[in-house]
């Protein structure tokens, strides 16, 4: 019965992420701006499913005196690319095969409504602090609902990058889930950044 329990298990997360969109491809342009997603699974068969990255191929990053404004699209996310999962070390370790890229990606794009929201906007507010680390306030756009959030950047010149966590659900997205919640993703996102000024 156990062995039937996994097996079943094991086909309802492989359905899970099967699809038939077409993959979103990012190529890494070393010292260019860059944002990536890191989704991290959940449930009580967390076990089973995969962590997953997601990364901005379009990113558009305009020069305000306030601080950067970044732009992409949803729709030209990549998922999992397999060269950016090698390089974030174990807990993306596990092969991610394209029909499971296809599907995490059309249920992605559900649960984000990007077919009424496609963009999101990253708006800098103001920055507090001098020198190579400081405070940002932003303005997130996301699924229609913007929200002010702080976080820490680290500033080189006219290069930066840093880290925030954004919660699915104060965009009022609810997150991924499968078998009452047997398979889920986690509500809390980690967006990673690096930006450079031309």
């Amino acid at each position: 019965m156990q062995t039937t329990r996994r097996q079943l298990l094991i086909a309802v997360a492989a359905l899970a992420g099967c699809g038939n969109v077409p993959l979103a491809t990012a190529p890494v342009v070393e010292g260019a701006s860059a944002l990536r997603v890191l989704v991290y699974r959940g449930g009580t068969a967390a076990r089973l499913g995969h962590n997953h990255v997601l990364q901005a191929a379009d990113l558009r990053v305009d020069w305000p005196a306030a601080g950067p404004v970044l732009r992409f699209r949803l729709d030209a996310l990549a998922v999992d690319p397999p060269a950016l999962r090698a390089r974030l070390g174990d807990a993306f370790a596990s092969a991610v095969d394209d029909d499971a890229r296809a599907g995490t990606r059309a249920n992605l794009l559900k649960a984000l409504d990007a077919g009424a929201h496609p963009e999101v906007v990253v708006r800098t507010l103001q920055q507090v602090g001098e020198g190579g680390r400081r405070a940002v306030e932003a303005e997130i756009t996301l699924h229609g609902v913007s929200r002010r959030q702080w976080f820490v950047a680290e500033v080189d010149g006219p290069r930066a990058r840093g880290e925030v966590v954004v919660r699915q659900s104060d965009f009022g997205i609810q997150p991924f889930t499968v078998l009452g919640g047997l398979l889920a993703v986690q509500d809390a996102l980690l967006v990673q950044f690096e930006l450079a000024q031309p």
